[in-house]
């Protein structure tokens, strides 16, 4: 079965990427509608003007649509219920965020899976997700040792990069860090 087009320029959420979604979904509702997931439900003010209110009105809409075009189609029944983005986000989160023990095996996983690919990224971006996805980790309360962040920087590096590798093998143990290593 092939995913549905998304909307945006990420996939939709698909029961199996909650983590990733949820990072691209707040980068698209950070625009005016990302304050009624993370704030206390606060009603338009009584002295606002009429176009103050239909902009309030028109952001929260906007929220709920956003979550309503993220998510797959199979998963509309959970938040059909409900035209209110917090309502909607929260069930989505409450269904699909990993659990801290499959969250971290998960991000073990992907953490062990990364692999600088020189034709995408640069150096310096791979390093910023290897940093990533050690602070995703360190979120679910488990701290990776140094010394496995500065392998996972170099352990999978194209043969070019061989040289450099064998340099960088040959560092005292205290300078062989995620720092020097970057």
């Amino acid at each position: 079965m092939t995913a549905e087009p998304s909307p945006f320029a990420f996939p939709k959420l698909d029961g199996s990427n909650y983590t990733s979604w949820e990072e691209d979904m707040k980068v698209v509702m950070y625009r005016g509608c990302w304050s009624f997931i993370i704030e206390e439900d606060k009603p338009c003010p009584e002295q606002a003007t009429e176009k103050e209110k239909f902009e309030y009105v028109w952001r929260k809409q906007r929220c709920y649509t956003t979550i309503y075009q993220g998510i797959e189609r199979k998963f509309l029944p959970l938040i059909r219920h409900t035209t209110d983005g917090k309502e909607a986000w929260n069930i989505l989160k409450s269904n699909f965020e990993p659990t801290s023990k499959s969250r971290f095996s998960v991000l073990i996983d992907e953490f062990f899976e990364l692999k600088f690919n020189p034709e995408e990224e640069t150096i310096g971006i791979f390093c910023k997700r290897v940093d990533e996805k050690k602070t995703q980790v360190k979120e679910t309360g488990f701290e990776i040792p140094e010394l496995l962040i500065a392998l996972q920087l170099i352990r999978r590096l194209p043969a070019e990069y061989d040289h450099l590798v064998q340099t960088l093998y040959r560092l005292k143990d205290e300078e062989f860090n995620h720092l020097e290593v970057e």
